[in-house]
C-alpha cells in the first residue's frame, strides 16, 4: 500500500475554498513549521554563540577589573619595592668588605671568657661564596655548665658583627656540659669602598638564667646560678700550682680528710688523688678554694668581664658518691 503523494497545487486551490478559520489555522501552522525548521537549522548555533560571547565578555570585564585595580596599585608597589630595595642594601652594607676573622676569633675568646666558658677549640673552615654575601664557617667546642653555656650563645648573637649560630649540640663531659655548634660570619661581595654602614639592630634576645632551672641537673641538686660579682683582679705575681694548669671539669670529688680541726678535700683527677685545703687553687680561672663539705667543694673563680674589670663566680664540686 503507498501514500498519495502531496499535491500543493491542489492543496493550495482546495484552500481556496476554505472558510477563513480554517485559513487562519492553515496559516498558523506554516508559520510553525516555518519558525521550527529555522531553529533548528539556525537559532540554536546563534544561541550557544551568544552565550559563548556573553562569557568572554564577563572574563574580560574581570581582566580589566583587575588590571585597573594593580594599575591603581602600581605606585603603592613602586614603593614598598624601593624600600626593600633599600633594605636589603643596608643589610649588605653592615657587611664588612673584607674578612674580620681575627676579630670574631677574638669576640668569641672574649665572651666565653665573660660567661665562664671553656673554649676547646674553633676550627675554621673553607668560605662558602653565596650570590650577595661570603659566608665563614666555624665549628667551635666548648664546655661548661648549662646557664654559662646558654649566655655564651645568647651573647653571640649580639656581636656588633653578623654572627649566626646553628646545629647546637649538647652532651655531658664529666661534671660539665659539652658544647658544639657551627657559627657563622660574613662578609660582602661588593667591593665598591662604601664605608660600612652602621644600623641600630633593634632589641636582642637575652638569655635570663635567674629563674630557670638547668635540665641536665636533677632538681634536688639544683642550685641557683649566680651571676658573676664585681671582684678584685687576681694576683699576677703569685706562683702559679700544678693543679692551676688543669680544667676543674677534670676533677672529681672522691671523698674528704680530716686533721684534727682541718679538714681537706680529695680530689682525683685520672689516675691520682689530690688533697685541697680552704684557701688552695684549683683550674686555670683563679679558682680559690672557700669551703669544704662532706658532700661537697665550693670555690670562687674570678674571670674578666671583657671591659677591662673582673667577676667573681662560685662554683661547687660535688661528692662522686659512686668512687
Amino acid at each position: 500500500m503507498s501514500l498519495p503523494r502531496l499535491d500543493f497545487s491542489t492543496l493550495s486551490y482546495n484552500a481556496a475554498k476554505w472558510s477563513l478559520p480554517g485559513k487562519v489555522l492553515l496559516g498558523c501552522a506554516l508559520a510553525g513549521l516555518v519558525l521550527v525548521i529555522g531553529e533548528v537549522s539556525h537559532g540554536g548555533p546563534q544561541r550557544e554563540r551568544l552565550h559563548g560571547l556573553e562569557a568572554r565578555e564577563q572574563a574580560l570585564q574581570q581582566q580589566l577589573t583587575e588590571k585597573t585595580d594593580l594599575a591603581a596599585s602600581l605606585e603603592l608597589r613602586t614603593r614598598q619595592v624601593r624600600s626593600m630595595e633599600d633594605n636589603l642594601a643596608s643589610l649588605l652594607g653592615q657587611l664588612p668588605g673584607e674578612s674580620e676573622l681575627p676579630a670574631v676569633l677574638e669576640d668569641i675568646a672574649r665572651l666565653a671568657a665573660a660567661h665562664g666558658v671553656w673554649v676547646e677549640g674553633i676550627t675554621v673552615l673553607d668560605e662558602a661564596p653565596r650570590q650577595l654575601y661570603i659566608e665563614q664557617p666555624m665549628q667551635i667546642s666548648a664546655s661548661g655548665v648549662y646557664h654559662d653555656l646558654a649566655t655564651f650563645v645568647s651573647a653571640l648573637g649580639g656581636l656588633p658583627r653578623v654572627v649566626t649560630v646553628q646545629d647546637v649540640a649538647l652532651g655531658h663531659q664529666g661534671a660539665l656540659l659539652r658544647l658544639n655548634m657551627l657559627a657563622k660570619t660574613y662578609r660582602s661581595t661588593l667591593q665598591n669602598g662604601k664605608a660600612r654602614q652602621v644600623l641600630d639592630p633593634g632589641p636582642q634576645f637575652v638569655y635570663e638564667p635567674s629563674s630557670l632551672r638547668d635540665p641536665f641537673t636533677p632538681p634536688a641538686l639544683q642550685a641557683p646560678h649566680v651571676p658573676g660579682r664585681p671582684a678584685l683582679a687576681p694576683d699576677f705575681t703569685r706562683p702559679r700550682g700544678l693543679l692551676e694548669g688543669m680544667r676543674l671539669d677534670q676533677f672529681e670529688m672522691v671523698g674528704t680528710l680530716s686533721r684534727g680541726a682541718q679538714a681537706f678535700a680529695l680530689l682525683r683527677a685520672g689516675a691520682r688523688v689530690y688533697r685541697l685545703a680552704v684557701g688552695d687553687y684549683l683550674g686555670p680561672d683563679h679558682g680559690q678554694v672557700t669551703a669544704i663539705q662532706d658532700a661537697a667543694v665550693e670555690l670562687v673563680e674570678l674571670f674578666p668581664d671583657g671591659q677591662g674589670a673582673w667577676l667573681e663566680r662560685p662554683r661547687t664540686l660535688v661528692l662522686n658518691v659512686n668512687s
